[in-house]
């Protein structure tokens, strides 16, 4: 991609990523209550950098990897290149070796796989012993006003579905990590036209969305507009319209090998 097509996307990301850099300051406000020192940490699904901007404020001298899946989204204008290094692949398949990080972060991005077990497998197998995991992701009542718009519209499901808190924590355990916490909260973004909102889901490429569905020619349009019409009920005294997030977050540590000297 040329590097003008990488700002251009950049500033489009910016400009609507209104809840991700919520979430990311959501993020360091917890960080802030841990006190770890890592030398390396990997920001998976770094899209831009907004975490990764955010944690170099915070560990001046560390390395940095920005890990995604879409090499266009990987920028370092944004994050900066101070002991920064960019890798594109895939969540569920990293190319590091075993307990490489001291820190893995990853904010509104472990959505994009429908194998989030994978995901934390591999995050587990790439954090060093004693590491810490920190991350953020979608709950089921996410977008629940569009969900419900369309649901009396058609059949076709165009929001994703998302895994549930609990689920999540169960995964960790399972997996082997200690001190595991999970909750979550809502963030409700008020706009001024379900357009806007529209627009800012593409822009963002949140995978929060059906992409694959197409709405286009006349029936398309006729079912847009039904949906316009269906997310009215849901409209603020002020005339604005909500688009509710159910943010998960969540943290573990990976557990200190244990060595048996009495053999």
């Amino acid at each position: 991609m040329k590097e003008h097509d990488k700002k251009k996307f950049s500033e489009s990301y910016l400009n609507s990523a209104i809840v991700q850099k919520e979430i990311v300051s959501r993020l360091m406000e917890r960080l802030s209550l841990i006190s770890i020192s890592p030398e390396k940490i990997v920001d998976i699904g770094a899209g831009i950098g907004l975490g990764t901007k955010e944690l170099k404020k915070l560990y001046l001298d560390a390395e940095f990897f920005m890990f995604d899946k879409s090499f266009k989204s990987l920028n370092l204008d944004y994050a900066g290149n101070k002991n920064t290094f960019l890798v594109c692949g895939d969540f569920t398949k990293t190319s590091f070796k075993d307990n490489t990080f001291d820190f893995v972060y990853s904010s509104s991005a472990l959505h994009w796989d429908l194998d989030v077990k994978s995901s934390f497998e591999e995050m587990y197998r790439i954090l060093k012993p004693g590491g810490l995991l920190l991350f953020s992701t979608y709950g089921p009542d996410t977008l629940i006003e569009l969900r419900s718009a369309w649901a009396q519209v058609d059949d076709l499901k165009h929001v994703n579905e998302f895994y549930d808190m609990h689920d999540l924590g169960d995964l960790m355990l399972a997996l082997n990590f200690i001190d595991t916490v999970v909750d979550s909260e809502k963030i409700i973004i008020d706009y001024e036209n379900i357009r806007q909102l529209q627009v800012d889901l593409k822009n963002i490429g949140s995978h929060v969305t059906k992409e694959n569905i197409k709405i286009n020619g006349l029936l398309g349009k006729n079912k847009m507009k039904l949906m316009y019409e269906e997310y009215q009920k849901f409209k603020n005294q002020n005339g604005s319209f909500p688009a509710t997030y159910e943010v998960i977050y969540g943290s573990a540590w990976k557990k200190f090998n244990v060595v048996n000297l009495n053999n």
